[in-house]
């Protein structure tokens, strides 16, 4: 495989990674590209953090957080 088909191999999964994770949260992919710097970070962190729980109950426990402080209960708006 040449570099040039090695590249767009890769945009390729990056961009279909992205468009998996943006209909798991139920948002455009757009969403992604307007988040500042330190929003970034703090994505990636809580990603890493959470690829880190192997325990469900965990899991369950840091959801239940998050509802808790996420305006709506974290759920996603009606249009």
């Amino acid at each position: 495989m040449c570099k040039r088909d090695a590249a767009e191999y890769e945009l390729n999964v990056v961009e279909s990674l992205l468009n998996r994770i943006a209909a798991a949260l139920d948002c455009p992919v757009e969403a992604f590209s307007d988040l500042s710097a330190l929003d970034r970070n703090q994505t990636v962190e809580l990603l890493r953090l959470w690829a880190l729980l192997r325990d469900e109950e965990d899991r369950l426990k840091v959801l239940s957080f998050l509802r808790g402080v996420a305006p709506g209960g974290g759920r996603p708006e009606m249009t």
